[in-house]
Formats: structure tokens, C-alpha cells, sequence
């Protein structure tokens, strides 16, 4: 891919390892049914600087992220959005429980489909005690699949929470897992066993979501695998996510971790 930018000229990034694969891949593009009741409309939009669900968008919202923070209780250095731990002193952003009322009921006003499926995500969305009354607003309003995106650290520390949060209507985790063993997952290596384990008493379910990191972790995939066999019960699946770089590091480096 050839980009140019009036600041930084022109740059080169690979986009794809494998032309083969990709037209392997492209098979299964499909636009979707479209968004035809956004919520912002096509004269005010200017991608990305203010863009919203407009008629441009060709498809309808597979799966909706409501942000209800952006605290984190870990530093992990390829977070894309590069919270600082507890934000002492900086902007923190929470919306309310109306406000999160509001954007659910906006998910489920989408025309011709009607958004069903949503995530809570962060920051880390444990560090608000108003969680499960969250999940129970989201859930009254509609919507059949909820899910939380998390580091899954609180919920080994508080072995109740698993179970308050499923009874307020939440449909698994997505917990952050990078690898099986403490240097290429330290930040919840030690915790994870303990999280699977109180999901488990809670009959909430889990997915496993890696970053993967070239010459980080990417040699520990098959172990991640065998993990979750071994957790067949509770582990629903696993979300392989290439990492995400998002320019703060040099075309090298960038290059490096691909």
C-alpha cells in the first residue's frame, strides 16, 4: 500500500503477506445490508476527523464497542489506545448510565439491521464498581449478545463478579491472553487460571484474544491452542489478533513486529 501525506510525503506499507491468501480472503467480502438511519449526516461528515455512522458506510454494525473508560490498571507498551495507567491528572472519560442508555438505544435504532450485538471495552472496564448495572442497561434495551473486553485481572481478584456479571445479562469474556507462559504474557500469566476458573464457576463463557507480536509470541500460537483445548468446557474460541501499530514507531521497527 502507497500512501502519501502532505506532512510526511509519500510511505510504503506492506499490506498483505500473501497475494494468493488474499484473493483467498477476498472471497468472503461482503458489503453488507448498509447503514440507512445514521446518525450523522453525509453533508458534515469529514473522515476520519468527526465520522460517525453515515450513509457512506457499506456496512451494518456487526458488533458495536461502547468505551465506558479510558483507565487502565496496566502500561502494556502496543496498546493502540495507549492509556496511562490511573490517568492521575488527565482527561478521564466515563459516560453515564443515561449516556450509555443513549448510544445502545442509537445501536438498536440502525436501519435495515438493527445493531444486536455489542462490546464493553476500555481502558479496562473492570475499574468501574458500575459494571454489572451496565451490562443490566444494555441487556434491558435489547441486546441479545453482550460481551466484555478485559484483562480478566479483576475477576480473578473478585471471584463474585463473574457471576454478577452474568446474571446482569453478559455473554462471555474477551479476555486478553498473549501467550502460556510469563515473558510473552506478563500481564495477566499469573492471573489467567484464576480467572478461567471463576468464569467456569459461573458458567460464563471466554474467549481468548492474543495480540500477536512477530518474534514476541508468535512462536507460542500452538500453545495458546492446546490451552484453551485444555479449557474446552468454559474457552468458547480464540480471537488471533495481529498486533496493531499505529505509528509511534519507526517503519523498521514496525516492520520488525509484522
Amino acid at each position: 500500500m502507497t500512501k502519501t501525506c502532505p506532512e510526511h510525503g509519500e510511505t510504503e506499507e506492506l499490506y498483505f503477506g500473501s497475494y494468493d491468501m488474499y484473493q483467498k480472503f477476498a472471497t468472503y467480502w461482503s458489503d453488507g445490508k448498509g447503514t440507512h438511519a445514521p446518525n450523522v449526516p453525509i453533508e458534515s461528515c469529514a473522515c476520519p476527523a468527526n465520522c460517525g455512522l453515515c450513509s457512506n458506510h457499506l456496512s451494518h454494525t456487526g458488533l458495536a464497542n461502547i468505551i465506558v473508560t479510558n483507565r487502565c490498571d496496566l502500561t502494556c507498551w502496543y496498546c493502540f489506545f495507549y492509556v496511562k495507567k490511573g490517568l492521575e491528572g488527565a482527561y478521564v472519560y466515563e459516560p453515564s448510565m443515561d449516556q450509555v442508555r443513549e448510544m445502545v438505544r442509537a445501536l438498536k435504532a440502525e436501519r435495515p439491521v438493527p445493531g444486536n450485538s455489542l462490546q464493553i471495552t476500555g481502558g479496562e472496564p473492570t475499574l468501574r464498581p458500575e459494571l454489572p448495572e451496565i451490562v443490566k442497561i444494555i441487556k434491558e434495551e435489547g441486546v441479545d449478545h453482550i460481551q466484555l473486553n478485559t484483562n480478566g485481572i479483576n475477576l480473578a481478584l473478585n471471584p463474585n463478579l463473574a457471576a454478577e456479571l452474568r446474571d446482569a445479562g453478559l455473554s462471555n469474556l474477551y479476555m486478553s491472553f498473549d501467550g502460556v507462559s510469563p515473558k510473552t504474557n506478563p500481564k495477566n500469566h499469573w492471573e489467567a487460571p484464576y480467572t478461567i476458573e471463576t468464569c467456569r464457576k459461573a458458567n460464563l463463557g471466554v474467549v481468548l484474544v492474543p495480540t500477536v507480536i512477530k518474534s514476541i509470541n508468535d512462536h507460542e500460537l500452538g500453545g495458546i491452542l492446546r490451552f484453551a483445548q485444555r479449557n474446552i468446557d468454559i474457552v468458547r474460541a480464540i480471537s488471533y489478533q495481529p498486533v496493531s501499530l499505529t505509528g509511534r514507531m519507526k517503519k523498521q521497527e514496525r516492520e520488525k513486529y509484522r
